[in-house]
């Protein structure tokens, strides 16, 4: 189904009506707040926060709302997790939250916050969560290190609000608009399936010849591809230089890039020295993974054993993986889009993306992760990193772009059903 819309702007007291009826059902919100109008301050206050500035960055944290015995040292070891608390509880403001957010960076702490009828909100400490939000497990926290469920906001960005009830996300504000449950773009059918059939795979073949003859499953190759690929955008989204991503298969390459092609590549790299450091990680992981298999007497593993033995790896493996993300992330700074094949191998950066224009473009906006539910929109609303993305994946259709704002938004885009089609991507 396709329409056009005038959706209107939304903003936190949407935010707190749509976010209580769900709390109040799920969990009871009322224990820890007793109106929707008093949610309603909290979510304002950390709008208000991310809109500030301190010493020339946004303001970027997670704030989270909890009783008084939820800040036990006690309960919080078990999970992992150190609470400081403070001598003297300050008042939950948004100045307060700008002068603190540089204390609590991102993946490693949280404002912890209390509620009373007679105090109001008040900040009543931190809550230092660890490293482990940076691995290369990010996408399977809730699997690794429970989260409890308490309400969470990240605060991404100017007008960015992500809710959390414990590692799951209720509902986004995101450019004025409450985009619900967000996309997963990685849970869809259509990408997976995509990937599936391309004649190179996500993330390539896994290595033969492993020890004891163990059989590694094809699920620990594209699953370990796509939290690889969670955390480039990631990277890319928390430098706010902004970028774009072209995956493209290996056997495209070569039109892509000729003369008469639609990519000129200011740093084009030789396809003959053309390796994929990505895949010689995959292999040294698989082959580890392969020989606990063989000490534990399993016949087979796959991203499930991966899981389950992961605090056997070294940490090395992870590091070289976070080493990897970064340092393409880098190249998507120079000008230009960051071309690699979907094992993540290196084409060339500083690409610059020629197609022809013509009047009247339209993009679909997709409302679903299906995108069974579109709006049609002109593309003279999008920047040029935008229109670029959406004219390359409309003449070659095998490519799949991926485009971060320096605001922190993050679209996919794809020709999807014979229609250039752009999602939201809110998994940050």
């Amino acid at each position: 189904m396709t329409f056009t819309e005038s959706a209107p702007h939304s903003y936190p007291h949407e935010l707190s009506e749509q976010i209580w009826s769900l709390w109040k059902a799920a969990s009871g919100a009322d224990t820890l707040l007793d109106s929707a109008k008093n949610l309603n301050v909290f979510l304002s206050i950390a709008y208000q926060a991310s809109l500030l500035m301190e010493e020339g960055r946004p303001v970027e944290c997670r704030i989270a709302l909890l009783g008084q015995k939820e800040l036990e040292p006690s309960g919080l070891t078990c999970i992992g997790f150190h609470a400081v608390r403070f001598a003297k509880r300050r008042i939950f403001a948004e100045q307060e939250v700008r002068r603190l957010s540089p204390a609590t960076g991102f993946y490693r702490s949280m404002i912890a916050v209390e509620w009373s009828a007679q105090s109001g909100f008040q900040i009543s400490g931190m809550i230092h969560t660890g490293a482990w939000s940076r691995d290369l497990t990010v996408a399977v926290d809730s699997l690794n290190h429970p989260i409890p469920d308490w309400l969470i906001i990240h605060v991404r960005g100017p007008g960015n609000l992500v809710i959390h009830r414990g590692s799951e996300r209720i509902v986004t504000l995101l450019n004025g608009r409450v985009e619900g449950h967000g996309f997963d773009l990685f849970a869809s059918s259509w990408f997976m399936e995509r990937y599936r059939t391309i004649e190179d795979g996500l993330a390539g073949e896994v290595t033969s010849n492993l020890p004891g003859e163990i059989a590694i499953r094809d699920d620990l190759a594209e699953q370990i591809g796509i939290a690889f690929m969670r955390r480039v955008i990631r990277e890319i989204r928390n430098s706010r230089h902004g970028g774009t991503i072209v995956f493209a298969p290996r056997s495209l390459m070569a039109n892509l890039l000729k003369p008469s092609g639609p990519l000129r590549a200011k740093y084009r790299i030789e396809e003959r020295c053309t390796a994929s450091p990505f895949a010689v990680i995959l292999e040294d992981v698989t082959r580890r993974l392969a020989h606990f298999a063989l000490l534990k007497g399993e016949s087979s593993a796959g991203w499930r054993e991966y899981l389950a033995w992961y605090e056997e790896f070294p940490y090395t493996f992870s590091q070289r993986f976070v080493e990897l993300a970064l340092w393409l992330s880098d190249l998507t700074a120079v000008d230009g889009c960051l071309l690699i094949d979907h094992n993540f191998t290196l084409f060339g950066f500083g690409v610059e993306i020629q197609v022809p224009s013509f009047e009247d473009e339209m993009v679909y906006r997709a409302l679903d992760i299906e995108a069974q539910n579109c709006v049609l929109e002109s593309m003279e609303s999008a920047g040029t990193r935008h229109r670029t993305a959406y004219r390359l994946c409309r003449e070659f259709a095998p490519c799949l772009a991926i485009v971060v704002s320096q605001d922190g938004a993050v679209k996919f885009v794809a020709s999807h059903q014979e229609k250039v089609t752009y999602w939201n991507h809110l998994d940050f």
